[in-house]
Order: C-alpha cells, then sequence, then structure tokens
C-alpha cells in the first residue's frame, strides 16, 4: 500500500517514507507507528491500544511514548504545535488526520482490509533441504525480496518457530522487508537432521556453504549472530570475494575455555553436564539458566515460552556437544585474514559473549566498524529502545 499525504509518501511494501520527494529515515518503530495510525485514521487511537499493538504490552513510559511520537511528526514535516498530521485529542489519545490523496494496492486492500506491516512465516517460501558433505540433510529457507543476506545457523533455531521467538522474530520481519533472508537450521537442532550426526565446528561451516551453494548468488552478505560469528568468520577468510558484507552481532572469537579464565572453564564444565542430565526434563531449571543469561530483561511469559522452544529444539546429548564445542571454538587467529567489509555490533550488558569478546573482534578485524547498544540482551529485542537504532544501522551497512 502506498498512501500520500501532506507533501509525503508512505509506502508499506518497500517499507520507504519520503518528505518531499526526498527520503527520511526512521526507526522501524516510528514507520509502524504512522502506518498504525494511518490504518485506523477514522477514529481516535489510545495509548494503550499503541502500547498492546506496538509494543506488545510492554511496560513503557509516557516519555517513550511521546518520544517516537515527536520523532514521527517530525519525519512527516509535523510538530507537536502544528499537529497537521497527527492530532493529540487530550485525556483520549492520538488521531492521524492528514487528507490521504491517493492509495494503491492489490484488489483486496482495495476493498478495505489492512495493509499488512509485518513478515512472517506466511510469508516465507517452502522448507527445502541440501545434503551437507558429509550427507546430513540441513532444513534452508529464503524470505524477502532485496540483496540476499544468508543467515548463518547457529545453536537453537527453528525456521517456522523462529518468528515467534522474541529474540529473533523482529530480526526477521524488518530485514525481510528489505533484504532476501536466507535461513537454515544448524545439524542437530530445528528442522534438520539430529540423529548420528558429527558435531563439530568444521562441520558448521560444511553446513553454511552447503546451503549457499544451493542458491545462484555470485556476491552476496553474511549475518553471523553469537557463536554463529565465528563460523562466519571461517567461511568468509576461503571466500572473500563473494562475500560483500559480513556482520557480526553478538559474537565472540574464542568460547569460553578459550579466554584464560579458569572460573568460567569450569562453569562451562558444569553447564555442559547439566545440559546432558536434565535438559528434556519437564522441570524447566536448566533451561531457564540459559534464558537468563540470553534474556536477563524478557518477561515471565517470554521466558516461558524459551524455555519451551529449547527443549523442542533438539535432544539433550545435541545440546550438550553444541554448548561443548562452542566453549572450546578459537578463530582468533583467523580475524586478521578477514577481507571483507565487516560490521560488529553488541549489547553493552551481554553476559553470553561479553563485551569484550566483541571488541576483540573489531580490534583484530582490517578496518571494521563497532557500534555497541544499551542493553543486556544477547539479541535486542523488538520492543527496545535500541533495536530501531539497530536495525538501521545493520540496514544502512547492507545498503552500502
Amino acid at each position: 500500500m502506498i498512501y500520500r499525504f501532506d507533501n509525503c509518501t508512505l509506502d508499506t511494501e518497500t517499507y520507504q517514507l519520503s518528505l518531499a520527494g526526498r527520503p527520511v529515515p526512521v526507526e522501524p518503530l516510528v514507520f509502524d507507528l504512522l502506518v498504525y495510525l494511518i490504518e485506523h485514521r477514522s477514529r481516535v487511537v489510545s495509548r494503550d491500544e499503541l502500547l498492546e499493538n506496538l509494543w506488545k504490552g510492554k511496560v513503557v513510559t509516557d516519555a517513550a511514548l511521546g518520544a517516537r511520537l515527536k520523532d514521527a511528526r517530525k519525519a512527516v514535516g509535523d510538530s507537536g504545535d502544528r499537529q497537521a498530521v497527527i492530532k493529540t485529542v487530550h485525556g483520549r489519545g492520538y488521531q492521524f488526520i492528514a487528507d490521504i490523496t491517493d492509495s494503491k494496492g492489490d484488489s483486496e486492500r482495495q476493498a478495505g482490509a489492512a495493509p499488512r506491516t509485518e513478515i512472517g512465516l506466511d510469508d516465507q517460501g517452502p522448507v527445502r533441504f541440501c545434503k551437507s558433505s558429509d550427507g546430513v540433510s540441513i532444513a534452508h529457507a529464503e524470505v524477502g525480496k532485496g540483496y540476499p543476506v544468508f543467515v548463518t545457523g547457529s545453536w537453537m533455531t527453528h525456521l517456522e518457530e523462529d518468528w515467534k521467538n522474541s529474540s529473533w522474530g523482529p530480526y526477521l520481519s524488518h530485514l525481510a522487508r528489505s533484504f532476501r533472508l536466507i535461513r537454515y537450521d544448524q545439524r542437530g537442532n530445528g528442522m534438520s537432521d539430529w540423529d548420528d550426526v558429527e558435531i563439530s565446528f568444521a562441520r558448521m561451516v560444511d553446513d553454511l556453504a552447503a546451503v549457499i551453494e544451493c542458491y545462484d548468488y555470485d556476491r552476496f552478505a553474511i549475518l553471523g549472530c553469537s557463536q554463529a560469528a565465528a563460523v562466519s568468520i571461517a567461511y568468509a577468510v576461503d571466500h572473500a570475494e563473494r562475500i560483500s558484507h559480513l556482520i557480526l552481532h553478538g559474537g565472540y572469537a574464542r568460547g569460553r575455555r578459550r579466554r584464560g579464565d579458569p572460573e568460567s572453564a569450569a562453569e562451562s564444565e558444569a553447564l555442559v553436564t547439566l545440559i546432558r542430565q536434565s535438559w528434556g526434563n519437564e522441570n524447566p531449571a536448566i533451561r531457564q539458566t540459559i534464558t537468563s543469561l540470553m534474556m536477563p530483561d524478557a518477561s515471565t511469559a517470554e521466558a516461558r515460552w524459551f524455555n519451551e522452544f529449547q527443549r523442542t529444539c533438539g535432544p539433550a546429548e545435541n545440546i550438550a556437544r553444541f554448548r561443548q564445542m562452542f566453549d572450546e571454538m578459537d578463530v582468533v587467529e583467523l580475524l586478521e585474514q578477514v577481507d571483507v567489509p565487516t560490521l560488529v555490533t553488541h549489547s553493552s550488558g551481554d553476559s553470553v559473549a561479553p563485551l569484550a569478546e566483541g571488541k576483540l573482534l573489531a580490534s583484530r578485524i582490517p578496518e571494521a566498524r563497532f557500534v555497541t547498544f544499551n542493553s543486556k540482551n544477547h539479541m535486542i529485542f523488538g520492543n527496545e529502545p535500541e533495536f530501531g537504532r539497530l536495525v538501521k544501522c545493520l540496514t544502512e551497512f547492507l545498503s552500502n
């Protein structure tokens, strides 16, 4: 759907806003706020409705909501004093009041159906399978349109269930608006082969290579998050001529047992033992330990969902072997060999991969850019203030 109003054009399919013919960069949450107000312009939208539908019920201060409204007004050439586009109805909420001079879409939308602003499972192509170098079946799928970005597989993903994941879903939805994302489930978990599979760092690199060869792209970008950063680095060193951009988020080059810290090594050993013994139990205690490390700011409902999600991603023995392998990874010697434009992003309060590990990546990879974000979560949630800044950072880097 394309909306035109007050010298502005807003395109919900390409996720672009322009003012007087010039593109206006906005945070995803600000864009969604504008779309929501436009879709419901026939009435006043309350503060609680905005929080429920855009912030998904998260506790948000009036100041935070006010800041997003201010940004939305500024983006379309409006202001709190002018209120020619977004009107504040004191005590009730907000209403989009500018005249929509033109809107175009398919016949369903012309008939009055609300335009979709989110990309989800229904937009994803069919799950397909390819064989890795040792014959293991790897599940993969693509979603979105635009420049290809391969999302390196990692521990505990699921091509279908990830859309419900508070720590993954928002990234997929926002990035797929501008790029074609090719994702896959790592061997031993998700929709890929679970049984009798070799779990090693070399095989993880092989799986990435196998998926890439299924697609006819001469050049592409790679996004590697958490332990997948090391896998991405290893692949990039051997295939630099094909990679246009490398993004490493929340990543590390060396696992817990390789950082010279005896206490971390002991914690790793204890965690592997607990996973092997208790992972599949009805009691989620051990899974909650992982959840608390990865997403300390999760709500009770989000933590409960992720606890169950972890249990269904793979058997205890596979998860234990993954955890042990991740903690023993070490690609530090490869960092200076990376010859690809690289962006390193990291949460400042990350407990899974300390900020120091992100700094190590950025300091050793030649000419890497390093950007930090004020969050405790390993993967920044879509309703966090920093999420819009992170998506903008990734999008701008991939667009250059």
